[in-house]
């Protein structure tokens, strides 16, 4: 269990917003499960076993470099998701799930070779200018764009929340989904989602209603879990709402 409270908030790049990491992971070279990290101090290094098997913070000191997309984090100060480490492969993690906190008209952060999806949460829903084209996003809509290109929210008339899945280009692919939820559903199994589970990473948020499972108890709003590739969660919902996301590791072709 991934609780809300417990993720620090940290500000955009750019001073515009802040946002809070939800979780983050990576694959191994041969695009195994590798590991995932969300915020409560608990990490999973090999994606067995345990379903909420997320935790750790991404730096040593918990800092962040993200904008209202979940930018990553970076212990060297290095941009995107996409830094590379000495032995010249990515140091930074395949994907991240964040909650940004959006209270004015500002540009988003660039992000190269990140692809990134966005979900408005609050009711207003949020409109954006993405490379010169308006783009309205109602609240749970899924909106895509490239990490390249030129984003700026625009007619912001008050404190919106945002859900962010960024995903390194190359490394990881993933889909997010606004799920409703009322009775049970097992997270990390093909009927959770559309694709195969061997490969993927699970992480769902509730957004809406009352979520329980025997495994963590009850839920909050924007607590989240983390189910690795193979795991399973069972869990109940009564009038709720859950943003699904997975992620799998890039096919070589």
């Amino acid at each position: 269990m991934l609780r809300a409270a417990s993720r620090p908030v940290v500000p955009w790049r750019n001073g515009a917003g802040t946002t809070t990491v939800v979780a983050e992971g990576s694959f191994d070279a041969a695009g195994g499960s590798g590991g995932a990290s969300g915020a409560d101090g608990v990490s999973d290094a090999d994606g067995a076993d345990g379903a909420d098997g997320a935790g750790g913070a991404s730096d040593a000191d918990g800092a962040s470099d993200a904008d209202g997309a979940g930018g990553a984090s970076h212990a060297d100060g290095a941009d995107g998701a996409g830094g590379a480490d000495h032995a010249g492969q990515s140091s930074e993690p395949a994907w991240r799930i964040s909650i940004a906190t959006i209270d004015r008209s500002a540009p988003f952060s660039e992000f190269a070779g990140v692809d990134r999806l966005l979900m408005p949460l609050s009711p207003a829903g949020l409109d954006l200018v993405v490379d010169g084209g308006r783009v309205r996003g109602e609240a749970f809509d899924v909106l895509p764009f490239a990490g390249e290109s030129a984003v700026e929210a625009v007619d912001v008339r008050g404190t919106g929340l945002d859900l962010n899945l960024m995903t390194r280009r190359g490394a990881a692919v993933g889909t997010l989904v606004a799920q409703d939820l009322d009775g049970e559903l097992t997270l990390g199994s093909p009927s959770a989602a559309s694709s195969d589970r061997t490969s993927a990473w699970t992480v769902a948020v509730v957004l809406e209603g009352r979520v329980v499972s025997l495994a963590h108890g009850p839920f909050v709003v924007h607590d989240a879990v983390v189910v690795p590739p193979g795991g399973a969660l069972q869990v109940t919902g009564r009038a709720a709402v859950i943003a699904l996301a997975v992620i799998e590791p890039t096919r070589a072709s």
